[in-house]
């Protein structure tokens, strides 16, 4: 039976959707135009109708038509899925949707569209309000005194309650809405002892209005649809933000304000402000600053830190000034911290080795450590003391553009806030400083970097840099490392027998040791090693995992590894590091291996929660596939079970990088043919760089190819 994800693919052409926003020409069988995630003067960006698929050759991006909507309009999965599914014609279950009927799904659907119909109708009504009502005046003067712009207003669509009990749910009761609705959307309340923004309670039957006496800011998703409302009371009413409810659109704690606006503008300037306050975020959108988004409250959450690290590494908080601002950039820290992605570096272990004359010398000779670092740049914007965001936009823009601009990077803070309150020329304030600030050096992977600092912080409590690396020393040894160590019998290049072969492979706490990771691979050969594009392949040896091996089944590859993670999510580091989403031909699998590796990275399990709880209901069968490849055969220990996961991910990645040769190739003759020199010239480092990556493997797992 057909997938629904298959359905989908197969209905909504990749040329066709990538054509939308991308001026496309001919290149032979293929497709090209400039690249829609990267700057570019010439066109690296190649679609194969043929395969239905896509890759720019400049920032090594590429994939389906669902990774392409997720990248282009910066939606997660679940969101592309249902986009799709839109344009396809397709029904398909939402996510938490598994134990509904289908007529279940279309009420709830409905139910949904019929709230922003809502919510659409409540701004009009609200804007309105600020813009014509005798009403608003006390608004409007607020507006103004912020320094707020008329076309601001316009762009935001700011509102104003006016201070009636029943002045929107009139309208709106007018329009055909039930009171249930107006209920269940976050604008009213029940009369019979509902609490609303003045905390009473009304007498007898009926509702009365949620919002009263505010200035209103409508809230929206990413793609621009209002889910929700924000109030700014006036004067020293309290609470002095008030903002919607929980409803079947709004969740506080996963929406970004102004995200929709700002989203193209993260993209392009690589960088992201997050403020605390609506107003923050409409006077910086005013002056240019439209890479910035506030939190609905003062809380970064980790749901936050998820849309935005789809869309930049580098995170900027510009929170207020205050006991509270700080409390809240120290907490946004801790989540950017935690949510963002680890990238997997591998850095080369120095061995002592006798050169001539004797001496010893250190040189990478077939130890590799791969070393877990957070795929984000962390700083604080930097503002006058006792001054938000918006009033130092207003008063001294120049000021805030250099600060955006120069934004103080995560350490840096962290010399100021940790030392804070210290006498620093006292020892124990010394000390002290020492063991606050150690362990956030250690946490730097570049070498560079740390030793800059560690000099820094020597210099500032005037202690020798020696006695402070002893310590540091101490310090990473308590630490517990993520890396993974791994050691090959002999160095990279001439191919040998790796018969014999001896040394740990390590992996998170250390407590778990194998083989190395080479033996690993070579032991008990699975034959899928071909020697050629086209050649006889090998047969597969007794000891092998016994899939299909024909490039044709590689789906059954990549089902296996799945059901191997899910099976131990400890698997996890040593695969991480050999393989990543894109190496996925399968858009279930890809989507799969991305749910469980961010799973794995915020320190949660599958093993704690049921991953069926995670994903839509269209991935179930997939999931089901995964469980099956794996209990379909014998069990395995935790040594086997790390060789058969190594040995799937290099076959992925293996896979990947010989498809990747063949598309190089043939978009490299086209330009040849074309007399494009600029293109050629690009394709053969990168064709160049590709074969490097397939000779490493290669003469590190003794394929052939």
């Amino acid at each position: 039976m057909t997938s629904i994800i298959e359905t989908i693919k197969a209905k909504v052409d990749v040329v066709e959707e990538i054509g939308l926003v991308v001026a496309l020409q001919k290149s032979g069988k293929s497709l090209k135009g400039l690249c829609p995630f990267h700057n570019e003067r010439t066109p690296s960006f190649y679609v194969f109708g043929e395969s239905q698929t896509w890759r720019c050759f400049g920032c090594n991006e590429g994939g389906d038509v669902f990774t392409f909507v997720q990248m282009q309009q910066s939606l997660e999965f679940r969101e592309a899925l249902l986009y799709l599914a839109e344009k396809a014609g397709v029904a398909v279950e939402d996510y938490s949707s598994h134990n509904r009927s289908p007529e279940e799904e279309r009420e709830s659907q409905a139910a949904k569209e019929r709230l922003r119909k809502l919510n659409e109708d409540a701004l009009l009504w609200f804007h309105q309000m600020l813009l014509r009502s005798k009403d608003a005046a006390e608004a409007r003067a607020y507006v103004q005194s912020r320094g707020i712009s008329s076309e601001s207003v316009v762009t935001f669509s700011l509102g104003y309650a006016p201070d009636r009990r029943e002045g929107l749910s009139s309208y709106l009761l007018g329009q055909g809405y039930t009171e249930s609705e107006l209920v269940s959307g976050g604008l009213a309340r029940m009369r019979d002892g509902g609490i609303g923004d003045s905390g009473g309670t009304g007498i007898g039957s009926g509702i009365y209005d949620y919002f009263r006496h505010r200035l209103i800011f409508p809230i929206r998703d990413s793609r621009g649809r209002v889910i929700g409302f924000g109030g700014r009371a006036f004067g020293d009413a309290q609470p002095k933000y008030l903002n919607s409810p929980q409803t079947l659109l709004f969740e506080k704690n996963s929406v970004l304000y102004a995200m929709d606006m700002a989203r193209d503008a993260i993209k392009q300037a690589k960088q992201v402000v997050i403020v605390e306050g609506y107003v923050d975020a409409v006077i910086a959108h005013q002056y240019g600053t439209k890479q910035t988004v506030a939190c609905i409250g003062s809380a970064i959450t980790e749901k936050h830190i998820q849309q935005l690290k789809k869309l930049t590494r580098q995170v900027t908080l510009a929170l207020d000034p205050d006991a509270a601002g700080a409390a809240a950039t120290e907490h946004g820290i801790q989540e950017v911290l935690k949510t963002f992605d680890r990238t997997i570096v591998p850095v080369p272990v120095a061995t002592a080795t006798t050169g001539a004359g004797g001496r010893k010398r250190n040189e990478p000779r077939g130890m590799i450590r791969l070393e877990e670092q957070v795929d984000a740049e962390i700083n604080v914007l930097q503002l006058p003391p006792g001054q938000d965001p918006d009033e130092v936009i207003v008063q001294n823009f120049a000021v805030w553009a250099h600060a955006v601009a120069h934004p103080l990077p995560l350490v840096d803070y962290y010399f100021g806030t940790k030392t804070a309150g210290l006498n620093l020329r006292e020892p124990t304030g010394k000390t002290e400083a020492a063991k606050r600030l150690l362990p956030i050096i250690g946490m730097i992977s570049d070498r560079i970097k740390r030793d800059a600092y560690m000099r820094k912080l020597a210099t500032m409590i005037s202690t020798e840099e020696r006695i402070l690396y002893d310590e540091l020393q101490r310090v990473l040894r308590e630490q517990k490392t993520n890396g993974v160590v791994a050691e090959f019998s002999a160095p990279v290049g001439p191919q040998r027998s790796s018969k014999g072969a001896g040394g740990p492979f390590q992996a998170g706490s250390g407590k778990q040791g194998t083989q190395p990771i080479q033996q690993q691979i070579m032991s008990g050969e699975p034959g899928w090693i071909s020697k050629a594009e086209g050649e006889k392949q090998r047969q597969p040896q007794a000891q092998g995992i016994g899939l299909d091996k024909r490039k044709s089944d590689k789906i059954q590859w990549e089902d296996y590894l799945i059901g191997l993670l899910l099976q131990n999510p400890g698997l996890n580091p040593h695969v991480c590091g050999i393989i990543n989403d894109g190496d996925f031909a399968g858009t279930d699998t890809r989507e799969l291996y991305h749910i469980l590796n961010s799973v794995y990275q915020r320190g949660s399990s599958p093993s704690y929660e049921p991953l069926e709880q995670l994903v839509p209901s269209a991935l179930l069968t997939t999931i089901a596939r995964a469980r099956q490849s794996v209990e379909s055969r014998s069990p395995l220990d935790g040594a086997g079970q790390i060789k058969n996961a190594v040995q799937c991910a290099t076959r992925l990645k293996r896979t990947r990088l010989v498809q990747l040769n063949i598309e190089l190739q043939y978009v490299l003759r086209e330009a040849e043919s074309t007399g494009d020199v600029a293109v050629v010239q690009q394709l053969k480092h990168k064709l160049l760089e590709n074969q490097k990556q397939l000779r490493t493997i290669d003469s590190a797992t003794h394929l052939q190819g």
